[in-house]
């Protein structure tokens, strides 16, 4: 899988993978309560790079469930997945660098991203859990470097 822009190979990827899953359901009322108030909990997307040798970077997104406060039995659900890519382009400024980071790669990606967690969570016994929520990262990345 490689990331073309004006005919230039900017990354490969080289691994899309499951890093960690956590599900903690203290009890079964929590798993009914979660179930039937799943809508109301948020999702929020966390991500963070890791750069290692010879310049394989590692892109951590993790997807975190938070539980409203009026509810009482909450879970608790995170699921993070990694993707390891190479940039192959060694004139990229630190710029262009920042952006395929958290602008290109991530929504490239972000189909597999959303089928991973919706399976993960309707095997985990919430079948009516669809994760359908769409997020602009371009407008993300230009809220976060607008000043």
């Amino acid at each position: 899988m490689n990331e073309t822009n004006n005919d230039q190979k900017k990354y490969e990827v080289v691994a899309k993978y499951i890093k960690d899953i956590s599900f903690e359901i203290p009890s079964p009322d929590s798993f009914v309560d979660a179930a039937q108030n799943l809508g109301s909990y948020a999702t929020k997307l966390d991500l963070n790079s890791n750069p290692y040798k010879n310049n394989l970077i590692e892109l951590n997104c993790k997807f975190l469930l938070e539980a409203p406060e009026n509810i009482q039995n909450k879970i608790h659900a995170e699921v993070c997945i990694s993707i390891v890519f190479k940039l192959t382009d060694p004139k990229m400024t630190a710029d262009e660098v920042k952006k395929t980071i958290l602008v290109s790669i991530p929504s490239e990606h972000f189909e597999f991203m959303k089928d991973v967690v919706t399976s993960l969570f309707q095997k985990s016994g919430f079948k009516n859990f669809n994760f359908n929520k769409t997020i602009d990262f371009e407008e993300l990345y230009k809220q976060q470097f607008a000043n």
